[in-house]
């Protein structure tokens, strides 16, 4: 991975042509309290000139790292590494793996999934979020949280043996 990107984030969280700024806002938020990089890819097809969408994230972005992609394929290659994909009707929920640091994490659009032939180079890295209410999907945003809260306990538990040692 090239080292100049971000040094030591807890998690990348790789946003595949997100479609709500209010979304990217409230993640970016988010991976300031959990020292996540955030990766957007892909064309912003809103205006992200306006500030009400951004509201959530606004007084954040001075302490997040947030990085502009123009594809989901060139960022991956950038990053280097093979990525956890998450997708309805993954194979194994987050807490089934182990999300190292710097490891990364790509979601899809709220309105479609990772494109098929991402999918298909990383069958075995399919990740889902299990839930058995009445609904389609969660929340992309909320889904992001989850996986970067599961990354932050994972390395927390391993840092705390570490020091036991």
């Amino acid at each position: 991975m090239n080292s100049h990107i971000v040094i030591n984030p807890t998690l990348h969280v790789v946003l595949d042509r997100p479609r709500i700024a209010g979304n990217i806002a409230a993640i970016i938020r988010m991976s300031v309290a959990t020292q996540c990089a955030v990766h957007v890819c892909g064309p912003l097809i809103f205006d992200h000139a306006d500030k009400t969408k951004w509201r959530a994230g606004l007084d954040y972005f001075y302490g997040a790292r947030v990085h502009f992609h123009q594809s989901l394929e060139r960022c991956l290659k950038l990053l280097g590494k093979d990525p956890w994909l998450v997708e309805v009707g993954g194979h194994k929920a987050p807490w089934q793996v182990s999300l190292a640091p710097s490891d990364f994490v790509v979601l899809g659009p709220e309105t479609a999934s990772i494109k098929q032939n991402i999918i298909d180079a990383f069958p075995d890295r399919l990740l889902t979020l299990p839930h058995w209410g009445p609904v389609r999907s969660l929340n992309l945003a909320q889904c992001a949280a989850v996986i970067a809260f599961e990354a932050l306990r994972q390395q927390e538990t391993v840092l705390k043996a570490h020091l036991r040692c």
